[in-house]
């Protein structure tokens, strides 16, 4: 009997561990990437190295698999649209155009009555002059291509609004800065038949924008757990989202806010290869092939640590042990800020962290 083969669009470290979990529970996978050097490269069965926007390479590689997902939410809408059996993608076209555009998101959070930062469309200086009257803090964020903090700067009410106009390049937002407590992120999956399944609520902290620590489980009261949970399930649900979906929420002393979303296996869960039952990687290849989720089990408790820049260093001549697992992606060039690998820690799954 042949393996059922998954397309993953895009060749990044999540893709790499999209791969590993295909592999484990008897999948194979065929990974399209427009670079010659990528780290899935050597765990793919298959791969494509071609543009997103290469008509005829996309097509051909559609019609080599059984299933289309992807590891990044920027992929262009184009390539989606290439393929003509809409069916084999997972999830489907509507999580992208939603995620890909910070106003689009944010418009389709207020239809769904849920929670999120006040903010404002900047379309001249005059929105942002409205801004600092309104908002004591603020932030400029880019509508498109921004993530780990590109594309994003603070606005005080001091800022000249014409000077911060002229600095703007892409269609933004300003948004007001939230005095939060903590941020936490929900680990959803929904697989064919709307069946949902989440993992245990892990708290991030991040540090020059990019997320460093995610521990997990977090100590949070029974309302606040309900709460994330509700707001998570209506997302998905809404954008009838096959696979995992993250969501990142802000936590203040009487509200939750969501931050953004993620269509797709997300950083704050790389805990989850190692401690719990089934990963989030796993999880969604499971429901992008078809299959019937599984209800994540903790077997361990864990603190994530995001392995970056030339802290790389440190980790090439480290080996695992009992309690320590360490993943390194081998890119082939380290970067300030670039997320080079991670390490989890496991302690006895009864242990809870405290804020």
């Amino acid at each position: 009997m042949l393996k059922p083969i998954i397309g993953i669009l895009g060749g990044g470290q999540l893709g790499m561990m999209l791969c590993d979990a295909a592999k484990k529970i008897g999948l194979e996978t065929h990974t399209f990437c427009p670079d010659d050097e990528f780290p899935s490269k050597s765990k793919s069965t298959y791969f494509t190295i071609g543009e997103y926007t290469d008509e005829k390479k996309v097509i051909k590689f559609s019609n080599e698999v059984d299933f289309i997902t992807y590891e990044f939410e920027n992929i262009p809408i184009k390539t989606i649209d290439f393929i003509k059996d809409k069916e084999k993608i997972r999830p489907g076209k509507l999580s992208l155009l939603l995620t890909q555009d910070r106003l689009v998101e944010k418009e389709f959070l207020e239809k769904l009555n849920i929670p999120i930062a006040p903010y404002k469309v900047i379309r001249n200086s005059n929105d942002i002059s409205s801004a600092q009257s309104e908002f004591t803090n603020s932030i400029v964020k880019t509508r498109t291509l921004g993530y780990d903090g590109k594309g994003q700067f603070s606005l005080s009410k001091s800022d000249n609004p014409d000077e911060v106009f002229k600095k703007i390049n892409n269609k933004s937002i300003v948004e007001k800065k939230i005095p939060f407590e903590f941020e936490v992120s929900v680990i959803i999956a929904r697989d064919k038949k709307n069946n949902l399944s989440y993992f245990p609520i892990g708290r991030n902290i991040h540090e020059n924008h990019i997320l460093k620590y995610t521990y997990t489980p977090f100590d949070l009261s029974k309302t606040q757990t309900e709460e994330l949970i509700n707001y998570s399930k209506m997302i998905i649900s809404e954008l009838n989202h096959i696979g995992v979906l993250a969501v990142e929420f802000f936590v203040t002393k009487n509200k939750i806010l969501v931050n953004e979303i993620a269509p797709r296996v997300h950083n704050s869960g790389h805990w989850t290869i190692d401690a719990c039952n089934v990963s989030q990687f796993e999880q969604h290849m499971i429901c992008v092939s078809g299959g019937k989720i599984k209800k994540p089990l903790l077997k361990y408790s864990a603190q994530m640590t995001n392995i970056i820049g030339d802290e790389i260093y440190e980790w090439y001549d480290k080996n695992n042990t009992y309690n320590v697992k360490i993943y390194l992606y081998n890119k082939n060039e380290v970067k300030k800020g670039r997320k080079m690998g991670h390490v989890t820690e496991l302690f006895d799954k009864d242990r809870t962290f405290k804020d």
